[in-house]
């Protein structure tokens, strides 16, 4: 029972997703203008609202469903657990974005899910226990694609938004290690 109040965190964020697609459909698509916009300061507000606003339903398909699985990983670390590594990446992987991606408009949870990715895997790497290396063996397993991906940049697809998600993923899994790694007395 413990586990399931633990992944109603990840069910909330989805729903917050389709909520807010469904939405921004019935607006014909004008939320997207709160998207990550680059270097402006409109575009800073996107950081935040980026992740909750798609495309299309194929968009919002192929991020839901990782976000499920690898968020249901996170999230079986500890209450709230989910919140702070989704909510890092976004910030981290989200202000990179603004920093240093394309001027063009940015939407999806697209780097969310990459940097989910890459937290999983960091974390194996790191903590070397049994159940962290399974879980990236499984997540390697499901989605190894997305290693190939953030090399291959293709049009109408923020490849900026993937590659500092992963990234940011990473810096917060390693910063989550050293957090709980124990210290030495002298």
């Amino acid at each position: 029972m413990n586990a399931l109040l633990r992944v109603r965190d990840v069910l909330i964020f989805v729903g917050l997703m389709w909520a807010v697609f469904f939405l921004n459909w019935a607006v014909s698509g004008s939320l997207n203008n709160y998207g990550l916009l680059p270097r402006s300061i409109h575009g800073l507000l996107g950081i935040i609202t980026s992740p909750f606003l798609h495309a299309g339903y194929v968009h919002i398909i192929s991020n839901t469903i990782p976000i499920l699985i690898m968020g249901s990983f996170v999230a079986l670390e500890g209450k709230g657990r989910f919140w702070v590594v989704a909510g890092a990446i976004a910030v981290i992987g989200g202000g990179l974005v603004w920093l240093a991606g394309r001027y063009s408009m940015h939407i999806g949870a697209s780097g969310v899910v990459y940097g989910l990715f890459a937290y999983v895997l960091g974390r194996a790497w790191w903590q070397r226990n049994f159940a962290s290396i399974l879980l990236a063996v499984v997540v390697l397993v499901l989605y190894s694609g997305y290693i190939f991906s953030l090399f291959i940049p293709r049009a109408g697809i923020s490849f900026e938004g993937h590659l500092f998600g992963f990234l940011s993923g990473g810096l917060v899994a390693y910063i989550s290690w050293k957090r709980q790694k124990p210290r030495r007395v002298a």
